[in-house]
């Protein structure tokens, strides 16, 4: 699941292939991506994990690691 969303996010959000992301890597509160990601995000996680995350529980605090997201991706 780990490496699906680092993939993920490096496709998507980021243009320089030499930034490294680690599962603990902080997304959004170093402005690697940003809060209007989190609803493609949101878009993928559905569609690749089949997982339907509540809007509210997705916060730029909430999913700002990689970790972050599969902790709560696995509550639901």
């Amino acid at each position: 699941m780990e490496e699906k969303l680092i993939h993920f996010i490096k496709g998507e959000y980021l243009t320089d292939d030499d930034v490294e992301i680690t599962p603990d890597t902080k997304l959004l509160s170093t402005g690697l991506i940003d809060s209007f990601s989190l609803v493609s995000l949101q878009v993928f996680i559905e569609k690749e994990f089949k997982k339907r995350i509540p809007a509210p529980r997705i916060t730029a605090e909430s999913f700002d690691t990689v970790n972050q997201m599969v902790e709560i991706i696995n509550q639901f």
